[in-house]
């Protein structure tokens, strides 16, 4: 019995990772309910009879108390600042701690059956590829100033799924490079190049190459296959941003405000984000209070489309210290799992959710981006035991 109920988790699991890719889409017109908010109430409801056989804390909890005494904090500013508060649930964004939750239930998960990750990965894959032919085929698909939503989902989410797809797929090039592999993983990433065409996304065209160079710099290998990895690297991005820069004039038009004006369509919000900070350094406005606070400074009723900036209005120094920790604690796994195994995907990973996390409204409710940060804890936490029992011999 309990064979099977493991095995039913395990489905379930593999069932939410193929449904993040698309959040938005509620099929039922349930407003609010998507496909991945069922998955993942499935899957929840799969851990119910194995918490007590299965579920380990102990491992994450030096980087998952941080980030629940950060709700803590963001709910004490909510009563401090109850004016902004309307339901109870907003006062501690019930979004976030559930997604931290999960979060930490797929780290476990992972952490326990470790064979799983590679799986767990293609079926985001293969979600993303999905998404390509939903796309191909007209399903779902509105357009907006030329960009791409795919189930009224934000062009910039879109194509931050599509760049994490494409790096994961080229990282396991670069791990084991032949001309087969690299003719069925350069087919593979068409798609993923295209979506981020389609999405006008400037952060997702930033990602790809972000991303790659960081696989490339940290990648362990001698000077000579560094080097030509890093010239070929070059090379074949030099023609995708030709290729993409020459065939999409909504691409070309925006990296051409960012390059001639500065404009990086943030920059009203980030300063006014600043302002809110100055007034407010030491006590947060709640988690309620951010769009208020952001509308009095600068007339727009809108997030600052950045985490850090975020957190700290709506949480203060506190909460932005707590928030904080908890990244760099992250950081300090992986690298230590950089440093044992000399696998750079899990760094890549990283840099790109943290980047794409820091220019995009509403990230903190976004089950893309909590779904990374599990699988980066799951898949590396068993280096510090390892480290512990080092010292210890």
């Amino acid at each position: 019995m309990i064979s099977l109920l493991n095995r039913i988790n395990d489905y379930c699991l593999y069932l939410l990772v193929f449904s993040v890719t698309f959040e938005n889409w509620d099929p039922f017109n349930l407003v609010g309910y998507s496909v991945t908010y069922f998955a993942t109430i499935m899957y929840l409801g799969t851990w119910v009879p194995l918490i007590a056989r299965n579920f380990q804390f102990t491992p994450f909890k030096k980087i998952v108390i941080p980030l629940l005494l950060f709700i803590v904090v963001g709910f004490i500013c909510s009563a401090i600042h109850s004016e902004y508060v309307h339901e109870l649930k907003f006062a501690y964004h019930y979004r976030a701690l559930l997604l931290i939750v999960l979060m930490t239930f797929i780290a476990s998960h992972i952490y326990s059956k470790p064979k799983m990750l590679p799986l767990v990965l293609n079926c985001y894959l293969a979600s993303v590829l999905l998404a390509f032919l939903l796309i191909t085929a007209g399903k779902g698909v509105t357009y907006e100033n030329g960009r791409l939503l795919l189930f009224g989902e934000n062009p910039n989410i879109i194509g931050a799924k599509s760049a994490l797809a494409f790096l994961i797929t080229i990282s396991r090039l670069i791990n084991k490079f032949t001309i087969k592999r690299a003719v069925v993983i350069i087919i593979i990433c068409m798609p993923f190049i295209s979506i981020i065409a389609m999405s006008g996304s400037r952060g997702a065209f930033v990602s790809m190459f972000l991303g790659l160079t960081v696989l490339l710099l940290y990648r362990k290998t001698d000077i000579l296959n560094k080097m030509a990895l890093i010239i070929f690297g070059v090379l074949a991005s030099a023609m995708l941003i030709t290729y993409l820069l020459e065939t999409n004039p909504v691409m070309a038009e925006r990296f051409a405000a960012t390059v001639e004006r500065g404009d990086i369509g943030r920059n009203v919000l980030w300063a006014a984000a600043i302002e809110v900070i100055k007034d407010n350094i030491f006590i947060g406005a709640g988690f309620e209070g951010v769009k208020p606070r952001m509308y009095e400074h600068s007339g727009v009723f809108m997030n600052p489309h950045n985490i850090l900036l975020y957190v700290y209005i709506a949480s203060g120094l506190p909460g932005i210290i707590l928030f904080v920790t908890f990244l760099a604690r992250l950081v300090k796994l992986l690298f230590l799992h950089y440093k044992r195994y000399g696998d750079s995907l899990n760094l890549v990973m990283f840099v790109i959710v943290v980047f794409n996390m820091s220019k995009q409204g509403g990230s903190i409710g976004k089950t893309l981006f909590w779904f990374f940060f599990a699988v980066l804890m799951g898949s590396t936490a068993h280096v510090i035991s390892r480290v512990k029992q080092k010292k210890l011999a």
